[in-house]
């Protein structure tokens, strides 16, 4: 089972996902054949930018402290390079894993790359970028997304807030195989658990990761042993934006957190914390 991964080079989740993967994938024996990690959206924003987009609905101190955590992982990384726990890239190079670069996933170039390489499966995780048609039948089998809510239930971005927001008392996340409109396709995989008054949009966020990581593992497979069955959706079909400014001070004061101290320790860990 030939696996292939687009993703971008966040530093606090992402690279945790990485290594179960890569330990999964030498115990359960399939192939990670390959990896595309893009730029995060925020490519061409300045720092400038950045924060004041992130104060419209972070208080100042949940600003300084995810602020903090993205400077810490920064430094870690110009200090300890390869070393650091911290890039997807370092994570990648240290495991032999081929890394192909592009800018657009949808173009010819990058497209004939793909096929040559004969992969089974696609995954998407935190991809920036949408799949076209040709690039959704590359795979021999499928490709597939990992989202960070229950679907149909909070499509689009920002699922963690947008959960805290609504006042879900349980949280979650799911694969599924990609179709041309977003967050949609049969639902192969979902994990649930409670949200309680302690959770923030980032330990929710810490979670779903933590859980998908495994579940990818399970999914292949899955598919490997030709045994994936597709499951019901269970949840209300919703779609969400960017939150506002307004929503972002409403979000608070109905109690709700983006993240507090405590949750730098997951952040900032090496690896997911049992």
């Amino acid at each position: 089972m030939k696996v292939f991964l687009i993703t971008q080079n966040e530093p606090f989740y992402i690279p945790k996902m990485l290594k179960v993967l890569i330990n999964d994938s030498k115990q359960k024996d399939f192939q990670i054949c390959g990896i595309t990690v893009l730029a995060p959206h925020r490519k061409n924003k300045t720092i400038r930018s950045w924060i004041k987009e992130r104060s419209q609905i972070y208080t100042y101190k949940e600003l300084f402290l995810v602020t903090s955590g993205f400077i810490f992982a920064k430094l870690f990384n110009i200090l300890r390079g390869d070393k650091s726990p911290y890039s997807v890239r370092s994570i990648t190079r240290n495991n032999r894993i081929a890394m192909y670069m592009t800018d657009n996933i949808n173009s010819e170039s990058y497209l004939n790359i793909l096929s040559k390489l004969d992969v089974d499966l696609i995954i998407s995780i935190s991809c920036p970028q949408i799949f076209n048609k040709k690039l959704l039948t590359t795979p021999r089998i499928a490709c597939i997304n990992a989202h960070g809510t229950l679907l149909p239930s909070h499509r689009g971005v920002f699922g963690s807030w947008w959960m805290l927001y609504c006042g879900d008392s349980e949280g979650g996340s799911t694969i599924h195989t990609m179709v041309e409109e977003v967050d949609k396709g049969e639902i192969i995989w979902q994990k649930t658990f409670k949200i309680d008054k302690y959770h923030t949009q980032f330990s929710i966020a810490y979670q779903t990761k933590k859980d998908m990581a495994c579940g990818l593992s399970e999914v292949i497979m899955g598919y490997k042993n030709m045994s994936l069955q597709p499951l019901m959706p269970l949840y209300k079909s919703s779609y969400h934006y960017a939150p506002t400014k307004e929503l972002g001070v409403d979000f608070h004061k109905k109690g709700n957190r983006v993240i507090r101290f405590r949750d730098l320790k997951y952040m900032l860990s090496n690896d997911f914390v049992q």
